[in-house]
């Protein structure tokens, strides 16, 4: 019996959004919390967030590291193979949380005192749409050629700004 070529993708896709959410308490410094953070996309892996176009995967690094905390949640995926190119083109939709303390993922804020226990104060549910395009997963760990991340929901109680 065949099995069906989209099997590994839900995984890799909870992986992604997981890197996404990451915060820096889990690792020791911030080179290695930046490296982890959307690990599978390639170096030259085109990245649009909110329709501007970023020019590199580290550039990505860079700007997500500075955004507030977030809690992806999937609601729905679409994948389909590519015949002959072992590639996949994958649309997600869900919902994501911000954290509205002032803090970024590396814990900064622009407060003159600083606690000791910092809070988070999560946002309601923003939508967003993600669309990647996709090598075979399981033959490399950096396997997105394309990642188009956008917000098309914003609830009206948030303080967030996108």
């Amino acid at each position: 019996m065949n099995q069906d070529p989209t099997q590994p993708i839900e995984p890799f896709i909870k992986e992604l959004l997981n890197s996404l959410d990451l915060s820096n308490e889990k690792f020791n410094n911030v080179e290695s919390y930046a490296t982890e953070l959307g690990s599978a996309l390639k170096p030259n892996c085109n990245v649009i967030i909110n329709g501007e176009p970023i020019v590199s995967k580290l550039e990505f690094q860079k700007k997500w590291l500075m955004t507030p905390l977030t809690f992806h949640q999937i609601t729905n995926f679409d994948c389909h193979l590519i015949p002959g190119l072992n590639s996949y083109v994958i649309n997600i939709n869900g919902k994501v949380k911000f954290d509205e303390s002032g803090r970024n993922r590396l814990g900064e804020s622009g407060d003159l005192i600083v606690s000791q226990q910092p809070k988070k104060n999560m946002s309601s549910w923003f939508g967003f749409f993600l669309s990647l395009v996709i090598d075979q997963p399981g033959m490399n760990k950096e396997i997105v050629d394309n990642f188009d991340y956008r917000i098309n929901y914003k609830p009206h109680d948030t303080i967030i700004s996108i």
